[in-house]
C-alpha cells in the first residue's frame, strides 16, 4: 500500500495583487482571514495553495478584481525541484522526528550525520510534540496545527525528502499511525515526486525502514549505513470502516488491554480487550466495544470515522 496518490486531487494555486491606494477598505487583509478560513496554504506573500472556494471566498476575490487588483488561478502541480531538473541539484531533507525516543537515543543526529557526509544539506523539524520537547526542553507550548497539517506545511518547503522518525509499539503499529497521518494531508500525500521515508524502532530488532513512495537510493542507503535497518514497503489497509446509516464502526488496529485510546491527539478512552471496535454516529463518538469510553470524548466532532487519526499508547506512557 502507499499512501501517495497517482492521481491528484484538484488544487488550486492562487496568486493575487493589488496596490496599497486601490485597498483603503482593507480587502487584502480580510482576503486573507478568508483563506485562512478554507483551510488553504500559503506559499509567500500573495501565493496561496486553495483546495476549495467558498461563498465568502469568492466575494471577497471579486471585491479584489472590481477595486483593481488582479487574480490568477490555475492548477497546482508540484514537483519538486531537483525531479523539475533533472536532480543535479544539491539535495535538501528534512528529519522529522515524531516521537521523542529517537531524539533522546540521538537516532536524529545520527542518520543527520550520515546524510550530510554524502553532501545532503539536512534540517531538523519535530512534527511530535514529545519530540519538539526532547529537542528543547524549554519548550512548553502545545501544538495548535494538527500533525498531519505540519507535514503539509514540511512539504511546501524547499526539501527535496521528508524522513520521518518514529518508534511505536511495535513496526506494524507505527506504520498504520503514520499511515493515518499522511493519508490526512491535504498537499504531501499528492506530491508523489517527492520521496517519503519512515524510519521506525531504530535500534529494536523489529525496526524497519518504510518506503512510502519511490526515492533516491542515496537516500535510502544513508539511512540504512545509519540505522542498520532492512528496507521495506508497506502492504495494509489503514482504514476499516464500516457503516450502516448514521453509524459507523471502526476496529483498532494492534490494541492491547490497558492501552489509552486516543483519537485526534485527545484521550477518548481506554482498551478492555484486544479487540477493540470504536462507535460514531453522526460524527461524534458514540461507545467503545470491548474498552471504556470517556464522557469527555463525546465533545469531538469529526466528519467520519475513516478520517480521523487513531493512535494506541501504553497506560504507562
Amino acid at each position: 500500500m502507499t499512501v501517495i496518490n497517482t492521481k491528484l486531487i484538484n488544487m488550486f494555486l492562487l496568486l493575487y495583487d493589488i496596490e496599497g491606494k486601490k485597498d483603503p477598505h482593507g480587502i487584502r487583509i480580510r482576503l486573507v482571514r478568508a483563506l485562512r478560513g478554507v483551510g488553504a496554504f500559503q506559499i509567500q506573500r500573495s501565493s496561496w495553495i486553495v483546495e476549495h472556494f467558498d461563498d465568502r471566498l469568492r466575494k471577497i476575490l471579486d471585491e479584489l478584481r472590481c477595486a483593481g487588483g488582479s487574480v490568477k488561478i490555475m492548477e497546482w502541480l508540484p514537483r519538486t525541484i531537483n525531479d523539475a531538473l533533472g536532480y543535479n541539484l544539491s539535495k535538501k531533507i528534512v528529519l522529522a522526528p515524531l516521537s521523542a525516543e529517537p531524539v533522546y537515543e540521538g537516532w536524529h543526529e545520527k542518520i543527520k550525520s550520515a546524510l550530510e557526509s554524502l553532501g545532503f544539506k539536512v534540517m531538523i523539524v519535530p512534527v511530535g510534540e514529545s519530540a519538539a520537547k526532547a529537542l528543547s526542553k524549554e519548550r512548553k507550548q502545545k501544538y495548535e496545527k494538527s500533525l498531519s497539517r505540519l507535514l503539509d506545511e514540511i512539504s511546501l518547503m524547499d526539501i527535496d525528502g521528508l524522513v520521518i522518525l518514529n518508534s511505536g509499539r511495535s513496526t506494524q503499529s507505527g506504520i498504520l499511525y503514520v499511515a493515518q497521518m499522511v493519508s490526512k494531508t491535504k498537499l504531501l500525500k499528492n506530491i508523489p515526486s517527492l520521496p517519503l521515508v519512515q524510519v521506525e524502532r531504530s535500534g529494536k530488532h523489529d525496526g524497519a525502514i518504510i518506503l512510502w513512495n519511490d526515492s533516491f537510493a542515496e537516500l535510502l542507503e544513508a539511512i540504512k549505513k545509519a540505522t542498520g535497518l532492512d528496507i521495506i514497503r508497506p502492504s495494509l489497509e489503514v482504514k476499516k470502516v464500516s457503516k450502516e446509516g448514521n453509524r459507523e464502526i471502526r476496529q483498532i488496529q494492534y490494541a492491547e488491554v490497558g492501552d489509552k485510546i486516543i483519537i485526534n491527539g485527545q484521550q477518548v478512552g481506554v482498551c478492555l480487550s484486544n479487540n477493540v471496535y470504536l462507535i460514531a454516529e453522526n460524527g461524534r463518538l458514540a461507545g467503545i466495544i470491548g474498552g471504556k469510553m470517556y464522557k469527555r470524548a463525546k465533545s469531538i466532532i469529526f466528519e467520519s470515522l475513516a478520517e480521523v487519526i487513531v493512535k494506541t499508547t501504553p497506560s504507562r506512557f
